[in-house]
């Protein structure tokens, strides 16, 4: 007699665990990605922030006046351009009024 000649009813079958290493799947994959993404962005934007407050209190001995705003900013590029206005302004006048005129187009283009 043949060892495979058992009826399906005498068989009795364990189940297998199946293991995954969800580091290799996608979901796991886009996730990371994205967690980067905005953790870079993130760094980013505290980065620019504490570099135009540096800047503000070296040049203008002014950085308290300028934090309660930037804490309200967080479009990149409009840091950037803070942080580059900051650096060609000569007066601390001329460092506000761009603050002003720019985020005033801020405001109107969002209407």
């Amino acid at each position: 007699m043949s060892k495979y000649s058992e009826t399906a009813s005498e068989i009795k079958v364990k189940p297998m665990p199946i293991q995954v290493d969800i580091r290799k799947t996608f979901l796991y994959k886009w996730g990371e990605e994205e967690g980067e993404k905005r953790g870079f962005g993130k760094g980013l934007k505290e980065g620019l922030k504490e570099s135009i407050l540096r800047i503000v209190q070296v040049k203008f001995r002014k950085a308290k006046q300028i934090k309660n705003f930037l804490e309200k900013v967080e479009n990149i590029k409009y840091l950037k351009k803070i942080e580059e206005e900051l650096i060609r302004a000569k007066t601390w006048e001329d460092f506000i009024k761009f603050l002003k005129v720019s985020n005033s187009k801020i405001r109107n283009s969002k209407r």
